[in-house]
């Protein structure tokens, strides 16, 4: 694995670690160990399911819009760039490395990358704007829940809604709005420019290119409005079954929690621990799960529930996207031996 990602997964297990640490070093360990010991592992697996179930929408979200955009994209590469966009997500901060990953597979996968950026930031909007619709939905039914179990909550529910609604006003700007994206492009090769002129202006000629290749792709998803319908209720999918998990995880634990109730807090959390600027959330994670869910369970019961539900939601994406980059690496550097080895 490379150096850079690498330190990264470092810091997120040790932020985890850490928190885990902080919340059960003073639970007896005979009492967690006679909890592992009778854990129904039955629905442990319907939670992993679930959770592969939310990669495949996300990746069959992926296929559709591509496909409604003319561009075809395979099942076995959208489910490579899904997977690595969690991984990345999971090791940078408020999940920055998901999109420039998937990118990248995209680019080398032959795909044009203004329309594969288009794609990404098309599903990524999809994405927020399914966030925020979901959280709202629980909200309105589920808030006499939530409030009565952190009265503060209702600061933390505000920034969150200013912060992905700024991430959806943003994105909608950049999408659809090329003046605006293009000022943003010419702020950025701005200290580019103070050091080589002449290379700013040869990297401002392939901005634009690519800028008017990026919004073309960009217009045509507004004029093909059943597209992001049916992109949208891939993205409801992908997010419902992600919010499920804790329902099975609590389930093999004996803790009897509505499937509704542990789907609101579960979004909640999923709200908040996003926009903290840590990798994946690491740490904010862990301590806002642990504050929703308290008043539910024993304190043992909270801290397997909440190791298990970051197993399935977090770690096993980092343990599937490390496998798939190494293999990366070894394929690399197989071509290159086998070009190497040429007469």
């Amino acid at each position: 694995m490379p150096k850079k990602q690498a330190i990264q997964l470092s810091i997120v297990l040790f932020i985890s670690i850490l928190s885990v640490w902080l919340l059960a070093k003073n639970i007896d360990r005979s009492v967690l160990l006679v909890g592992l010991k009778n854990m129904n592992s039955i629905w442990l697996l319907l939670a992993f399911l679930c959770m592969g179930l939310s990669w495949l929408f996300e990746a069959l979200g992926l296929i559709w819009l591509s496909a409604s955009n003319k561009q075809a994209l395979s099942f076995k590469t959208a489910m490579h760039t899904t997977l690595i966009g969690q991984f990345f997500n999971q090791i940078t901060p408020l999940a920055t490395g998901g999109q420039p990953a998937q990118l990248y597979v995209l680019v080398k996968r032959g795909h044009h990358s203004g329309s594969a950026t288009s794609l990404l930031l098309m599903k990524f909007l999809l994405f927020q704007i399914g966030l925020v619709l979901s959280f709202t939905l629980f909200l309105s039914f589920g808030y006499k829940s939530l409030f009565s179990t952190l009265p503060s909550m209702g600061y933390f529910i505000v920034i969150g809604y200013i912060v992905h609604a700024s991430i959806i006003i943003g994105l909608t700007l950049v999408l659809f709005h090329q003046r605006t994206a293009r000022v943003l492009g010419e702020l950025l090769l701005k200290p580019v420019g103070w050091l080589k002129k002449e290379t700013a202006h040869v990297w401002q000629q392939k901005l634009d290119q690519f800028l008017e290749q990026f919004h073309l792709q960009s217009l045509y998803f507004i004029h093909h409005k059943q597209a992001l319908i049916i992109g949208m209720l891939y993205t409801f999918m992908q997010l419902g079954f992600f919010f499920i998990i804790p329902y099975f995880v609590f389930q093999a634990f004996s803790i009897h929690l509505s499937l509704f109730t542990s789907s609101t807090f579960h979004s909640f959390v999923m709200m908040f621990a996003s926009i903290i600027p840590t990798p994946g959330g690491s740490g904010a994670a862990e301590m806002t799960f642990s504050a929703v869910f308290r008043s539910f369970m024993d304190e043992e019961k909270l801290i397997l529930s909440m190791l298990f539900w970051r197993i399935i939601t977090a770690y096993s994406s980092v343990v599937i996207g490390v496998g798939l980059t190494m293999r990366g690496i070894h394929r690399k550097k197989t071509r290159a031996k086998e070009v190497l080895d040429q007469p």
